[in-house]
């Protein structure tokens, strides 16, 4: 006869988690193939290799790691799905990122190994955890042309209007911020017939916490050239951008 206790929580278990009740199903039926074995640096994560050693940059000792392609939501980072869709929250359309894969117990969440089993505790069924990395979202947030920048920051240019030309900037995690001593201006630009257009026009920060410059009479196909100071007393980076076409912002629909 089972034990009053052991026979609510076995009653309770599905109902208090059915999200994890579901999320264990896919390693442990083994339908899921488990993303194979990587080693990476703590202090540089964008370092990653196929086997142990040191990490270039500081020669830490690298770490095990399990790398997963999945699909998040651009806003909602902590949703992971293993197919395309959309966010149920926002409504947004799902994006395809890199998360480290490991897991967790549904009660001790100290516990967080890289392999499927057993809770050392208390031998509940472990459950999967997806964690954001660094460095693994790499998608354009405004349908622009995205770039990995000084300070492991990340560097977007846009073009959403005739005239119009905005930068946005990403920490390590591709989340939007300004940097305090951010300079940025346009050296060059060609409209489609490749006539120069202007000779030199910064960008401005604006409330919204990108940058904005505006070039007269240039339309699409456009190209432009802009040197991009990220921090004060730092060097200028030069970069080049083509726009066939206008920018656009991804749909956002109601949440079905």
């Amino acid at each position: 006869m089972l034990h009053r206790r052991t026979f609510l929580v076995a009653l309770a278990g599905p109902l208090a988690f059915p999200a994890l009740a579901r999320r264990v199903s896919a390693f442990a039926a083994a339908s899921t193939p488990l993303p194979p074995l990587s080693w990476s640096c703590p202090m540089h994560p964008e370092v990653v290799d196929n086997e142990a050693g040191k990490c270039p940059i500081c020669g830490m000792p690298l770490e095990k790691v399990r790398l997963a392609l999945v699909w998040t939501c651009p806003v909602h980072s902590d949703l992971t799905r293993m197919e395309t869709g959309r966010c149920r929250r926002c409504g947004r359309d799902l994006i395809h990122v890199t998360k480290a894969l490991s897991f967790t117990c549904p009660v001790h969440r100290s516990v967080d190994v890289l392999d499927p089993g057993r809770c050392p505790r208390c031998r509940r069924t472990l459950v999967e955890k997806y964690t954001v990395r660094p460095h693994g979202d790499h998608n354009p947030k405004h349908g622009g042309s995205f770039f990995m920048v000084s300070n492991d920051w990340h560097l977007e240019a846009t073009h959403p209007a005739a005239s119009v030309f905005r930068l946005y900037i990403y920490d390590n995690y591709s989340k939007p911020f300004s940097p305090p001593g951010l300079t940025a201006r346009i050296t060059e630009a060609r409209d489609g017939a490749g006539k120069p257009a202007t000779a030199a026009i910064p960008f401005a920060r604006t409330a919204r916490g990108y940058y904005e410059a505006r070039v007269p009479n240039v339309a699409v196909p456009a190209t432009i050239a802009a040197n991009v100071r990220f921090e004060a007393g730092d060097k200028e980076y030069r970069f080049d951008f083509l726009f066939p076409d206008y920018s656009k912002d991804p749909t956002v629909r109601p949440p079905r």
